[in-house]
């Protein structure tokens, strides 16, 4: 007997029309036909890596002495360029596929005369499969969640085969709940770029365009979620090559964290804990109401999803260790107690403070922050010195909080163990200048930060 209704309906399609094939290029998904900005992240640092992993008690690379420091996905090379001109003790070296970004950083490394670096233009496997070096820090920043299968197989060799013992891995990933938000977005951005006739900077203002368009108007995403107005806002603001590089991939994945743990475990390695301080302070990340729940919880995997919910966490900067060594307290106490901290140029006159977080203003009271403060004003200072005033006397992990918020604020740092100088930096500096990029190294402290007068 006939069906009473068709199988299928009849749907009216347009006929699709020719166009032009775009000039957005894509290599394995990626996107290379437009330079990545130069972004600065003081979390991939040396000096501020094995500080932050020190503080959680356990053993790190030792960079007082020659090292080696891998960065996988090191674009145009500012991350690096930076590490490599503070950092004279380590050997530095990048991998990206982008041929215009490694041209560009070796040309700038050899105008510089910065000799501890290289750049190496190879896929993450490719390299994984050539490369015999051993490293102590192997770090990526922006990568993992934009590449395809093949990539992230070949930063988990890279790991397996050429991470030294107590050597440190940096991965940067996007991570739901938080990432979520992005989803649609997204979507019209990557498919309204597919269908430009033009480079990728015009697929995103294209899709921008849509975006505004559809809010504008009353698209149910945006009415029904009235945060993604403020993304959109956001985003608005960023400059176009970033957001391309951001969410113009065929590999846009955001990750749990707990199944990003469970993949990196594959190579052996263990989490530690978060290259951003805050994060690894429960007692200040999480909401007071929340932390009861926390403590309670079972299995670290678990406990790791709860924060992320509980900070609506939308990116992590996880940091991993081959054959942790966890210090006791005697050790790990006389390792802080050789730590020495500087005053940076943004720090405050003594008094109670405000710290800018992701959960919101952080109060610092006057009289945990004053006696902190006063000393460092006066010139570095050793953990030894700073713990020696009524408030720290008898709790160290108190001063490790307060100067932990100091770091992430920009106003105070851990001085490089080492003080060997070579010109680098200075011809670095100048070169920023130059090009009036708000950045300024600090080469004592191994590291740089964005110039608040720019």
């Amino acid at each position: 007997m006939p069906s009473k209704f068709p199988l299928f309906l009849a749907i009216d399609f347009p006929t699709p029309q020719p166009c032009k094939k775009p000039i957005m290029q894509h290599r394995d998904g990626y996107i290379i036909d437009v330079s990545y900005p130069l972004h600065f992240h003081k979390e991939m640092q040396p000096v501020w890596l094995c500080h932050t992993i020190q503080t959680l008690g356990c053993a790190v690379p030792d960079i007082s002495k020659p090292y080696r420091y891998c960065e996988l996905g090191c674009g145009p090379g500012i991350n690096l360029l930076v590490a490599a001109a503070c950092n004279p003790a380590g050997q530095f070296t990048g991998i990206d596929f982008n041929q215009a970004h490694i041209a560009s950083a070796q040309v700038l490394a050899k105008e510089l005369n910065i000799e501890n670096i290289r750049f190496i233009e190879a896929s993450f496997d490719e390299f994984a499969a050539n490369n015999s070096e051993k490293f102590d820090f192997i770090v990526s920043h922006g990568t993992w969640s934009w590449l395809p299968p093949k990539a992230q197989a070949g930063i988990l060799q890279l790991i397996y085969q050429s991470l030294k013992p107590q050597g440190l891995v940096y991965l940067h990933y996007m991570c739901y709940p938080g990432a979520a938000r992005l989803t649609g977005m997204q979507k019209v951005l990557y498919e309204t770029a597919k269908i430009t006739e033009g480079d990728s900077i015009q697929g995103i203002h294209n899709g921008m365009t849509l975006l505004r368009t559809l809010a504008n108007k009353g698209a149910g995403l945006f009415v029904d979620n009235p945060e993604i107005q403020k993304e959109l806002l956001a985003l608005e603001k960023e400059l176009p090559a970033y957001l391309a590089h951001e969410f113009l991939t065929d590999y846009w994945r955001p990750q749990h964290s707990a199944d990003m743990h469970r993949i990196i475990s594959q190579t052996g390695l263990r989490f530690i804990g978060s290259a951003d301080s805050f994060e690894n302070m429960d007692t200040l990340s999480i909401p007071g109401n929340l932390q009861p729940i926390l403590k309670n919880l079972p299995g670290q995997a678990l406990r790791e999803t709860v924060k992320d919910m509980a900070r609506n966490q939308h990116q992590r900067l996880d940091v991993f260790q081959s054959s942790p060594q966890t210090l006791d307290r005697e050790n790990h106490l006389a390792l802080m107690d050789k730590t020495v901290f500087r005053a940076l140029p943004n720090m405050p006159a003594p008094g109670s403070l405000e710290f800018k977080t992701p959960v919101g203003i952080i109060p610092g009271p006057a009289d945990l922050f004053s006696p902190l403060l006063t000393a460092l004003k006066k010139g570095p200072q050793s953990f030894h010195a700073l713990r020696q005033p009524a408030p720290f006397q008898t709790e160290p992990g108190l001063l490790l909080q307060a100067l932990a918020m100091l770091m992430r604020a920009d106003y105070a740092h851990p001085v490089r163990p080492e003080q060997q100088t070579t010109p680098a930096a200075a011809h670095l500096q100048a070169w920023l200048d130059k090009q009036q990029l708000p950045l300024r190294l600090f080469p004592e402290c191994g590291t740089a930060i964005m110039n608040q007068a720019n």
